[in-house]
């Protein structure tokens, strides 16, 4: 069981890293992707990439209740400076990639995902929990995007609470962001453990997204 949902995460991140190279990011395009925001992806893709050989601790799978999940919001380390963070682009069909090297956060859009140009913007908000607004908002996927965000800046970095965190979808902007929340959404959510590192110890997440709205990393 542990073999075959490492082989379907492997062939996900390894899709993503792929479809750097063919971005829609040149001088082609309608709107090119921050340099910034490209390296600090290409640099996140490779560390996911080279740990991914025995590297899967855990894969928390779909859930959706219309009556809403209980979850709890996941805030931010002492180490993150909370402060609001925005990057945006233009996405094609051939797909792309944007980051926020700030809040550990990369997307990217595989080929086939959109079928038209579209504007998109990811912002991380300075609530102090790690939290992310994405639009257009209820903008939908053929193929679903990737994200990855990194846990060492967050609360549960080194916790037991690392291991039963996920991404947690909202369809409404939540005024506070603190006690039991109502998610609509637990997203497909793969754990790993960091490139020749501890194999207990999770590092990083990957987030199966369909859909665009409010998303925010949370625990059960």
């Amino acid at each position: 069981m542990i073999r075959s949902r490492f082989v379907r995460s492997f062939v996900l991140v390894l899709t993503t890293f792929v479809a750097i190279s063919c971005a829609d990011f040149s001088t082609t395009a309608p709107v090119a992707a921050p340099a910034k925001a490209q390296d600090g992806l290409i640099s996140d893709l490779l560390g996911v990439v080279t740990g991914l050989l025995g590297s899967v601790i855990r894969v928390i799978g779909f859930v959706t209740d219309p009556n809403g999940i209980d979850v709890y919001g996941v805030r931010w380390a002492p180490t993150h400076v909370n402060e609001t963070r925005s990057v945006s682009a233009t996405i094609g069909y051939n797909g792309g990639t944007l980051a926020i090297p700030g809040s550990d956060f990369t997307i990217t859009f595989p080929k086939g995902a959109l079928s038209t140009y579209t504007s998109i913007t990811i912002t991380s908000d300075a609530t102090g929990y790690v939290s992310y607004d994405m639009q257009p908002h209820g903008l939908r996927f053929a193929k679903a995007v990737i994200v990855t965000q990194r846990l060492r800046n967050t609360a549960v970095y080194g916790t037991p609470l690392a291991l039963n965190s996920f991404c947690a979808y909202f369809s409404t902007d939540l005024l506070d962001l603190s006690g039991i929340l109502k998610a609509l959404e637990i997203e497909t959510t793969t754990i790993f453990s960091a490139p020749n590192g501890n194999q207990l110890i999770p590092e990083v997440e990957t987030w199966q997204l369909n859909h665009f709205s409010r998303y925010m990393l949370a625990s059960g």
